[in-house]
């Protein structure tokens, strides 16, 4: 948890470009919620791939909630938290991903979701389940109450 581990490689997830590419995904959508599916770069080119589901109604989400799993399998979306006022994200890395990969992966998922859906990275909410991995969004929350972690930038 040392700023002079995490400072360097956060400053070159910044500096990096997301080459995000967005996709609706009415396959996936229900009515009142849409389902957009986001491709982008991670910090060391593997391709990471998410699914945001949203209010089709509401202009931004309540809150986002952020999940990751290792297996495709399990990355379903919970409609549920639509139907509550928030927005669900999940994303599944690419296999045998490093911790440190990872947090990094949730950052850039984060500032992504962030930018698209217009709420200060605070509002995200991480949920981690059985199914999905955790120790990253500790890493991460201790990394956002730290300061670390600056307001995204546009999405694209």
């Amino acid at each position: 948890m040392s700023p002079e581990f995490w400072r360097p490689r956060l400053e070159r997830l910044e500096d990096e470009p997301r080459q995000l590419a967005i996709f609706p995904r009415p396959d996936l959508s229900r009515p009142g919620v849409e389902v957009i599916e986001l491709r982008m770069r991670a910090h060391d080119g593997a391709r990471l791939t998410a699914f945001l589901a949203r209010s089709a109604f509401a202009d931004t989400g309540l809150e986002v909630r952020l999940r990751a799993c290792a297996e495709a399998e399990e990355a379903s979306l919970d409609f549920a938290t639509v139907e509550t006022g928030g927005s669900d994200l999940v994303f599944h890395y690419p296999g045998e991903r490093r911790l440190e990969d990872r947090v990094l992966d949730v950052l850039r998922v984060l500032g992504a979701a962030c930018s698209l859906e217009g709420v200060d990275c605070s509002k995200v909410r991480f949920h981690p389940s059985d199914s999905c991995v955790q120790d990253e969004f500790a890493i991460v929350q201790f990394l956002r109450e730290q300061g670390w972690i600056s307001k995204p930038r546009d999405a694209r």
